[in-house]
Formats: structure tokens, C-alpha cells, sequence
């Protein structure tokens, strides 16, 4: 009887201990899931920043791209507008540019009127329709080049004649022939002037050598 109760003593222990053991594997399962959820959680969260990463640097690619294409379009758009600009105020350059052998008739006829005291009111008139001419082609942007007693300028003067000045007025015009004219800030004629230049001076070695 005493050997009975120990064995079922025995079986219960036996029991007891499997159960407590089935219990810790589970635990030990369950932590070893847990680890691996864990790492998992980790890789996916490293794998989703440098999906962000990625994302952000092609969003700056994108934004760059923008920022060119609107830098781009604006420079064309003040080049246009320059070039629009260019093309109204120069449109009637031809025109205006016949018209200035007018405006050199009219001045001639002045001049002419003026000598003949009996012409004073043809003068009168001349002289009106020329300032109105002028006036009328000042709006538009014609306006005379500056010529007598300023320094020669190639780009805006044309010599037709010199005549000898002192040595302070070389490379000076001293006479206007004919008016130049600007349209805005572009020539529309020269000028044709006469410049001064400085009297030639004769060697003592040519003067000894003429003398002999």
C-alpha cells in the first residue's frame, strides 16, 4: 500500500514537472516570436526611411527641374517682351528715314526765304510746317545728333571736309553740313560735318634744304 501511494506520489511529480515544462517551451516560443516580430518590425522600418530618403531626393530633383523650367521661361519671357519692344519702336525706321530729305528741303527753303525780305510770310509758313514736322517726328523718337563743336564721332559724324583750327579745336567739328538724326538711341543718319586739324609744320632740315 505504502509502495502504491508512492508511485502515484511519483506520477503526479512526473506530471507536474512535464506540464511546467510544456509551460516554459511555450514561453520561450512565444519570446523567440516575439524577437523575430521585433526584427522584422526593424527591417521594415529601415527599409521604409530609405524608401523616404529616396523619395525626398527625387522630390529635390523634381523641384530643381521646376525652379530651371520657370528661371527658363522667365528669361524668355523678358526676352520676348524686349524683343516686341524693339520691333514697335523701330516698325516705322524706313518711313522716318524718307522722311528726313523733307526736313532738309525745308531748311534749305528757310534759309532762302530769309534773304528776301519780300518772302517773309512764305518764310513764316515754311518755318511752321518744319516745326511741325519736327514735332510730329519728335514723338516718335527722331531727335537730332549733336554736331558743331563736339569730337569727331565715326558712328554718328561723317567727314565731307577739314579746315585748319588751332591746336586745341584738332579732331573738333566746326561746321555742320548736314543734320544727323537718332531714332530713340539708334542712327538714323549720320551727320556730315567738317572737321578741324591742326596746320602742318615745316622742318628746319626742309626749310635749310629749300633754301639751297
Amino acid at each position: 500500500m505504502c509502495s502504491k501511494d508512492k508511485n502515484k506520489e511519483n506520477f503526479h511529480a512526473m506530471e507536474k514537472a512535464e506540464k511546467e515544462l510544456g509551460k516554459e517551451n511555450k514561453n520561450l516560443e512565444e519570446n523567440l516570436e516575439e524577437k523575430e516580430n521585433s526584427s522584422q518590425s526593424s527591417q521594415e522600418t529601415v527599409s521604409s526611411l530609405e524608401e523616404l530618403k529616396k523619395k525626398a531626393s527625387e522630390y529635390d530633383a523634381l523641384w530643381d527641374k521646376y525652379l530651371r523650367v520657370c528661371a527658363d521661361f522667365e528669361n524668355s519671357r523678358k526676352r520676348w517682351e524686349r524683343e516686341k519692344q524693339e520691333i514697335i519702336k523701330f516698325s516705322n525706321f524706313k518711313l522716318i528715314r524718307d522722311l528726313i530729305p523733307i526736313i532738309d528741303e525745308l531748311e534749305q527753303a528757310i534759309k532762302i526765304a530769309k534773304k528776301d525780305t519780300s518772302l517773309d510770310k512764305i518764310c513764316e509758313g515754311i518755318e511752321i510746317t518744319y516745326k511741325k514736322l519736327l514735332g510730329i517726328l519728335g514723338s516718335y523718337g527722331v531727335k537730332p545728333i549733336k554736331a558743331e563743336g563736339e569730337k569727331f564721332d565715326p558712328h554718328l559724324h561723317e567727314i565731307v571736309g577739314q579746315k585748319v583750327v588751332e591746336d586745341t579745336q584738332e579732331h573738333t567739328i566746326v561746321e555742320e553740313i548736314q543734320k544727323g538724326y537718332f531714332l530713340e538711341d539708334k542712327v538714323l543718319r549720320t551727320s556730315k560735318v567738317i572737321v578741324g586739324v591742326k596746320k602742318k609744320e615745316t622742318s628746319d632740315k626742309t626749310k635749310e634744304d629749300s633754301g639751297r
